[in-house]
């Protein structure tokens, strides 16, 4: 071999190493995705199912709430001192803790009043009970003093917390290997992103079909995917960073950390000295009555004390993600601290930009319902990797056949347990008597009763296609039961809702209808698939080696 020859060779090793090392880091990269995929699925499912729902969430507890309790729209309001006043005679109020009062809203038209009660004898340093009472505005008479509609509650927290101790943590950590996915899957797939975009074979094996689905959402979902990873992340790991700024940066001053965040609190202790009201009520019904803003909340501090101050918090109609804060003075009625657009703190600004874009809500429903789309597209994009990593370790010699059926049943347990809950838990806020106590703590107990069934029947299905579809089904038949028991319970009175302005009654059945048919439609797909006959041959003994 002449020197020109090995000269050639070298080159092309040359050329060929940097190709190798890059096909080991997407091979590195595939793997990885993969894997986080799989071991984060079942509860990134349930972050963005129930997060999908949580959007329609003024919307439900509307649903819920109103056909009850119906409010006269063309009466007057009967003035909140005469309300609050008459609410704190009724309960042994702690002047020292503060009294929160929620304005109505187009959608839950009622007073929501938070009012703490009177420690109880060497118990002065715990936190002390809390009534939460919900109030006719009309005539003052309050409906409940134990909220019994938890259903739009308890699906918002499953987004944000599981609805468990330590919950946002977990959702946190989730998040983070979500974001490093969605990364990943950027590498994976750069080359080609955009060549293949529109790519999806129709005529090819399954395999290549799911991959093309599974890759055009994960495309067209990337900037919504992106944001709801990164808000995500800030929300739910927040403490984590709070916490090393407050020892290494404050020196442990976690008051002062918060103040420079833009947090205000009225640290003032009473002085045991009578003060009228009259003057805080004052500006709550000048706030209410600006057309720049929209009052949500007034929290009053050392009510009817002389050093008593009421802090207003609302938000701008004119600006993007702009909130109000204003702490006044009861006694004078002079500004202690304010934040508005003229006066805002720029974290603040920023965490509340960040919040706007990941509810949705600085536009109108038909921005919320594509946010629902992108949100359910991104619950097919799990499972349908879910499907692809299965596929692939069926190949593999060294992998244990019963792992693999334990993935297949816990995808396919709890994903679609999850859906099935919900039309459950809908279907029990609507019917359980309202005279039954602990009303919202059945509705949650009926979801987890149900999510627990399906999960673990999943274990025990031959067929799993077959199973979904069945599946699908109840849960078509649980939504049209939900809409006729609306009409049965409250008959034309939902048409008097929707002439009073109270939409949502009837929206959220249209959305369910809508529901039902696309539940049904994808139900009658999977029945006409063929079975495959490997299934036949499956024995009790072997209940989780299960075809997807």
């Amino acid at each position: 071999m002449n020197s020109n020859e090995v000269e050639l060779i070298s080159n092309d090793s040359e050329k060929e190493a940097p190709t190798l090392v890059k096909n080991k880091v997407i091979k590195n990269l595939t793997e990885a995705h993969s894997w986080l995929g799989v071991i984060i699925s079942a509860v990134l499912f349930l972050v963005f199912w129930a997060g999908s729902v949580t959007l329609f969430y003024e919307e439900i507890k509307q649903w819920a709430a109103v056909p009850h309790y119906p409010v006269n729209v063309n009466a007057p309001d009967m003035p909140l001192q005469q309300i609050v006043e008459q609410k704190l005679a009724e309960y042994d109020f702690d002047a020292k803790e503060h009294l929160s009062v929620f304005m109505p809203t187009e959608h839950y038209p009622y007073y929501r009043m938070n009012i703490d009660l009177v420690r109880e004898k060497g118990k002065e340093d715990q936190h002390g009970e809390v009534v939460n009472l919900i109030i006719n505005p009309k005539t003052g008479e309050t409906i409940s003093d134990n909220n019994p509609f938890k259903m739009a509650d308890f699906i918002y927290s499953l987004h944000y917390d599981l609805n468990l101790p330590g919950g946002t943590y977990i959702v946190g950590v989730i998040t983070l290997f979500f974001f490093f996915a969605l990364i990943s899957g950027v590498f994976i797939h750069a080359k080609k992103m955009f060549k293949n975009f529109f790519q999806y074979r129709t005529n090819k094996r399954k395999r290549d079909k799911l991959l093309d689905m599974h890759n055009v959402v994960g495309v067209m979902s990337l900037p919504f995917t992106l944001m709801f990873a990164i808000s995500g992340l800030i929300f739910n790991l927040a403490i984590i960073y709070q916490i090393s700024f407050a020892v290494f940066l404050y020196k442990g001053d976690q008051s002062a950390l918060l103040k420079d965040a833009g947090y205000d609190f009225f640290t003032e202790k009473t002085v045991d000295i009578k003060q009228d009201m009259t003057k805080a009520f004052d500006l709550i019904v000048q706030s209410r009555n600006d057309e720049n803003q929209t009052l949500n909340r007034a929290t009053f501090y050392n009510y009817g004390d002389q050093n008593a101050a009421i802090e207003l918090r609302g938000s701008d109609n004119d600006n993007f993600a702009q909130r109000n804060e204003v702490f006044y003075r009861v006694s004078d009625g002079s500004v202690i601290s304010k934040m508005d657009i003229e006066q805002y703190n720029t974290l603040r600004k920023g965490l509340d930009v960040i919040a706007t874009l990941h509810f949705g809500n600085f536009a109108g429903i038909d921005l919320r319902i594509l946010y629902f789309i992108l949100g359910i597209a991104v619950c097919a994009m799990i499972i349908v990797g879910n499907i692809l990593w299965l596929d692939k370790r069926v190949l593999q010699q060294n992998v244990s056949k019963r792992s693999i059926g334990f993935v297949r049943s816990l995808t396919v347990g709890l994903c679609s347990g999850f859906v099935v809950a919900t039309a459950v838990a809908l279907l029990a806020e609507r019917i359980l008597p309202l005279s039954l106590i602990g009303r919202g703590a059945w509705v949650i107990y009926a979801y987890v009763a149900v999510l627990s069934l399906v999960a673990i029947s999943a274990f025990w299905v031959i067929n799993n296609k077959r199973f979904i579809a069945r599946l699908l089904q109840v849960t078509v038949a649980l939504v049209l039961l939900t809409i006729v028991a609306d009409w049965w319970l409250f008959g034309t009175s939902l048409l008097t809702l929707w002439q009073d302005g109270f939409r949502g009654v009837i929206g959220v059945e249209i959305g369910l209808l809508l529901f039902a048919v696309v539940s049904l439609w994808i139900a009658q797909l999977l029945l006409k698939q063929p079975i495959n006959e490997k299934n036949r041959q499956v024995t009790a003994a072997q209940p989780m080696l299960m075809n997807v």
